[in-house]
Order: structure tokens, then sequence, then C-alpha cells
């Protein structure tokens, strides 16, 4: 039986590479999602109600959220894997609540203060996420402002939970790993 050693220290120029492929794989994917859904054509107003979309999507999201925590714990670097998770996880929502707005918008143009196309409808959802809310797009029915009030609330779990649980995977992913900060940081201990 061999006994555990840590893992060697790295260099600089290990970590920057590191990192760097990362931020490749950030925007790769990144890029594919809005590539996704700039092209794919949005729904017609003789569709139906976009609600059981958002359902599947966000059930979707949270499913790839359970995914990504053992797949932090056990990354050999847990650190940058939850990075990557955190800088796609995010995109990947707004996107949904920006296609759930357009597909919406288009079936019921009196749902918002103006119709959406999928420019105005991420602006739309971005300012929502950032609390920041300018009021020159405005959800003006019901059904909208409903979804726009879920969105809200969902904003804190996303943001709140969301940050919390990768961050907690990462700890524990470094931890697994005796410790080591994977970020070529050497001999500091955990919080």
């Amino acid at each position: 039986m061999t006994q555990w050693r840590p893992p060697m220290p790295t260099s600089r120029q290990d970590v920057w590479k590191r990192g760097l492929l990362v931020l490749c794989r950030i925007l790769l994917w990144v890029s594919v999602l809005f590539g996704a859904y700039f092209l794919i054509p949005a729904r017609t107003s003789s569709e139906g109600s976009g609600i059981p979309w958002l359902i599947l999507q966000l059930a979707v999201f949270g499913v790839v959220v359970g995914v990504q925590v053992p797949a932090i714990i056990g990354a050999k670097h847990p650190i940058l894997r939850a990075v990557e998770s955190l800088a796609v996880l995010v995109p990947v929502y707004l996107l949904i609540f920006a296609r759930i707005y357009m597909a919406n918008s288009l079936s019921d143009p009196a749902g918002f203060s103006r119709t959406l196309d999928h420019t105005t409808a991420l602006y739309f959802t971005v300012t929502i996420f950032a609390t920041v809310g300018f009021g020159d797009i405005v959800a003006q029915s019901n059904s909208m402002r409903l979804l726009v009030t879920l969105q809200m609330l969902l904003n804190l779990v996303v943001l709140g939970l969301g940050i919390r649980l990768l961050t907690a995977a990462a700890r524990r992913g470094v931890a697994r790993r005796g410790g080591q900060i994977d970020l070529g940081e050497r001999d500091r201990p955990l919080d």
C-alpha cells in the first residue's frame, strides 16, 4: 500500500495555462449558448403558453446544478471547476428567462410595454437579474408580472443557494485533496 502524498506545487506558468484553458472553455460554452439563443427561431403565437417550457427548462437547470456539485468535489482542480460552472450556469439561467419573455411577448404583445425581440428580451432579463429595472420595458399583464416576480425570487435562490452550493463543493473538493489549493498557492490552510 502506498502512502498518499500531496500534489506537487504548481508553477505560475501552470496556473496561467489552467486559467486560460478554463477561460477558453467558458467562452466556448457562452458563445454556443448565445449563438443558439440568437439563431434558433422564436416560437410563434399559435404555439400556446410558454409556462410549461419554463418549468421544464428550470427543472433541467436544477438537474445541471445538481450534477455540477459532485463533479466539482471530484475535480482535480475544484476551484477552477466551480468558477467555470458558475460562469456557464448564470448565462444559461438568464437565457432561459429571456427566451420565455420573448416567446410570451410574441404570443401576447400586450404583456409588455413593447414587443420583445432577442436583444430586448435579454436586456429586460438582465435588468431584472441585476435589480436595476430602468422602466423602459415593463411587464403590463398580470401573468407577465407574476413571471417577472418569479424570476426575481429565483434570482435570490440562484445567487444565494447556487453560489453557496458551488463554493461548498469547491471547499469539499479542496479538502478531499488534502487541503491543497489548486491555483498554485502552497501551504495555505482552508478557511
